[in-house]
């Protein structure tokens, strides 16, 4: 999944390419099921999650020990990827906010 370098200049974080696996948590006693973090930033990440239903809230665990864990809102889907934005204990505390400018222009740049 090539970027272009206007889009890397017009993003707010740094995506860094990382390709590995990862662990998608639906609920908190349910399995995790194992998905590919194709790329990542401060902010969220690109998954292939093949044609798995994604909820709108989930955990992802970046190692198969669970060590590094976020919790993450899905932002938008184009066939077997997914964007999603990590969010915060505070925002999960107070329901998860509505996407944000920079949620919109990473749609926006997805879509093309």
């Amino acid at each position: 999944m090539a970027r272009d370098r206007k889009d890397l200049g017009a993003r707010k974080f740094v995506r860094v390419d990382l390709r590995k696996p990862g662990f998608l948590i639906p609920a908190p006693d349910a399995a995790w099921i194992k998905c590919y973090i194709l790329d990542i930033s401060e902010n969220g990440a690109c998954l292939d999650v093949g044609d798995l239903a994604v909820p709108k809230v989930f955990g992802l665990s970046l190692t198969a020990g669970g060590e590094v864990r976020r919790v993450c809102t899905l932002i938008w889907r184009r066939g077997e990827l997914v964007g999603v934005r990590f969010i915060s204990a505070r925002e999960l505390r107070q329901g998860v906010a509505p996407p944000s400018e920079s949620d919109t222009a990473s749609r926006k740049a997805h879509a093309d």
